[in-house]
């Protein structure tokens, strides 16, 4: 019999992990635009210790950090997610088929993820840039300039380290960067798994070493000053394979049920913890510990994931049909919304004049069309474009014999 594996909730946190991302975008491309913004460069916004002395003396408004941290805390959730999703799912195969059927693993993969990045990729390299209301001024020169090395790494799912060599984004499709992490994870990721008899051992040796070689390299990066090592140290502080790695342990974790770890997590004052940490990270921690606040922020993360997929006495279960609908258009939301943002200033700015210091009742325009437009061109695309593939997946993908695979992340 062929057994769904499927956890409620993790829908609807997917989707508030593209939520957050899309509040920082908005702000970003005010800024590319020329508009008044609370987004705040990350490596230029605090000169205090901590974000709170800055807020105090009010060389940033109290708003700002949470925009500025938005994106970030978006992305590390979704990596965190991916790897406890996508480990959980081949540590459940693996033990039904005594097997990973790492050529199938590879195929839903590619059915579920490359048809809509390449359908982003070819909107952002050859329509996009030919159409004004989709311009971004503060990128459109710099794409211009290194289109071709763009468009090599970015064919070869390498945005990432694109982003790390030319330091700024392609206009519209700049997000997908994260989606190369993604694939480069799991390029790897089932094969470790397959050939491991105690899986424990390559999660702890991934997670351990990645975090390893990123503190010898802040070590050393303020006696040696090489260009190559600016790069690789970009390509390595957007790789992230440390908060994949976590989630795979918290995935180890559950599936073994270690009940000595569940019933700590678990625990009520855990779970509000693991939510009201996060600003305190934001605001209280040494600017100093910047580079390792994504582990602080994964395992705060991987507690709630663990909650919501795991714990029947979960304080807030997230099982709304609403947003688990929007949870499972989330991949095109994260797609197409800097394209929808770009669109929905340009018209807004063309038909009603925005201020340079945009309004509050502007704001609530540019904020609401931008959603529901993301919305919109997202459920499009998940009924047309998408399903067709994912149905795909579900016939020739599928593990055989025993597990069906009904929720993978992206």
């Amino acid at each position: 019999m062929v057994k769904k594996e499927y956890f409620k909730g993790l829908d609807s946190l997917r989707f508030f992990a593209a939520l957050a991302v899309f509040f920082t975008h908005v702000e970003l491309i005010k800024k590319f635009t020329g508009f008044g913004t609370h987004w705040i460069d990350p490596e230029e916004r605090i000169t205090k210790f901590t974000v709170f002395q800055s807020v105090m003396s009010k060389e940033i408004d109290p708003l700002s950090p949470l925009i500025a941290y938005s994106s970030a805390l978006g992305v590390v959730f979704f990596f965190v997610l991916s790897g406890f999703l996508i480990t959980y799912l081949l540590l459940k195969e693996k033990e039904s088929n005594k097997t990973v059927q790492i050529g199938k693993f590879y195929l839903r993969r590619a059915f579920r993820i490359w048809p809509l990045y390449y359908l982003i990729f070819i909107l952002g390299f050859f329509v996009l840039p030919n159409l004004e209301l989709f311009a971004v001024p503060g990128q459109d020169v710099f794409f211009n300039q290194n289109f071709w090395g763009n468009l090599l790494l970015y064919a070869f799912f390498m945005p990432n380290l694109a982003f790390s060599i030319y330091t700024t984004a392609v206009p519209n499709i700049g997000q997908s960067w994260s989606i190369g992490v993604e694939e480069q994870f799991y390029l790897l990721w089932p094969l470790l798994l397959r050939k491991s008899k105690n899986v424990l051992k390559p999660i702890l040796w991934i997670a351990g070493s990645i975090i390893a070689l990123k503190g010898i390299l802040l070590l050393s990066f303020p006696f040696i000053k090489l260009d190559a090592l600016v790069v690789i140290k970009k390509f390595l502080a957007m790789s992230k394979l440390e908060c994949m790695a976590l989630g795979g342990l918290g995935a180890y974790v559950l599936f073994n049920k270690k009940e000595e770890v569940l019933r700590i997590i678990f625990k009520p004052v855990t779970q509000i913890m693991a939510v009201v940490v996060i600003p305190i990270l934001i605001y209280f921690i040494p600017t100093a510990f910047e580079d390792v606040l994504h582990l602080l922020f994964s395992i705060s993360f991987l507690v709630i994931i663990l909650n919501v997929a795991g714990n029947e006495k979960v304080l807030l279960r997230f099982e709304n049909r609403v947003l688990q609908y929007l949870g499972r258009i989330s991949y095109g939301f994260y797609m197409f919304h800097v394209m929808c943002i770009v669109f929905t200033i340009h018209i807004l700015d063309k038909y009603i004049g925005l201020d340079n210091d945009i309004t509050t009742a502007q704001h609530i325009l540019l904020y609401g069309i931008s959603f529901l437009l993301t919305v919109a061109v997202s459920s499009l695309s998940y009924h047309i474009f998408e399903k067709a593939f994912i149905r795909l997946k579900d016939k020739y993908a599928q593990p055989k014999p025993t597990t069906k695979i009904a929720q993978e992340d992206v």
